[in-house]
């Protein structure tokens, strides 16, 4: 058997599902102009997007990602002419690169011909060094030679050689 229940349960019950519609019912239906909780305070306004239509929260909401869009979109266009220039710099760098293996290849080169046409000289300067040593052992020997024949020249008496001292024949 079920225990009977009091009488005044009844009614608390019937009042709480009372209650309960009516909040319920304020969440279904817009807020009031005046309620704080809204955003916004006063009359609507005309037009469209205006603070009254979006009230304070969410035209700050709007403007932020307007805002933020303009912000992406101008970092966006930076990158890409960051991007650009970067592009741009490292072919430069690989041209100049280039241009300064070239550039050292042909210092090596020249270098290379330098040294060749300084052991040349050397070689020549060595040639005509040796060359003007046998022409000095040339002069040398012929001034040898010379020497000689003055000395036999010398030690020699000449035939014909008058005497100073002597009066010359036929004045007396």
């Amino acid at each position: 058997m079920i225990p009977p229940r009091p009488r005044h349960f009844l009614p608390i019950l019937l009042l709480l599902l009372l209650g309960g519609c009516k909040s319920a019912a304020e969440m279904l239906y817009p807020p009031k102009p005046t309620d704080p909780l809204d955003g916004y305070n006063g009359l609507a306004q005309a037009g469209i997007n205006t603070e009254m239509d979006w009230g304070p929260k969410q035209s700050f909401l709007l403007s932020d990602y307007k805002a933020l869009k303009e912000d992406q979109a101008r970092l966006r266009s930076e990158l890409e002419r960051a991007t650009a220039e970067k592009d741009n710099l490292k072919r430069q760098l690989n041209s100049d690169g280039t241009a300064l293996e070239q550039e050292k290849r042909r210092r090596a080169e020249i270098e290379a011909q330098f040294e060749l046409k300084n052991q040349k000289l050397r070689e020549q300067e060595a040639t005509i060094l040796s060359l003007r040593i046998e022409k000095a052992k040339l002069e040398q020997a012929n001034l040898l030679s010379k020497i000689e024949a003055l000395k036999q020249s010398m030690t020699e008496p000449p035939s014909n050689v008058v005497e100073a001292a002597a009066t010359p024949p036929g004045r007396h």
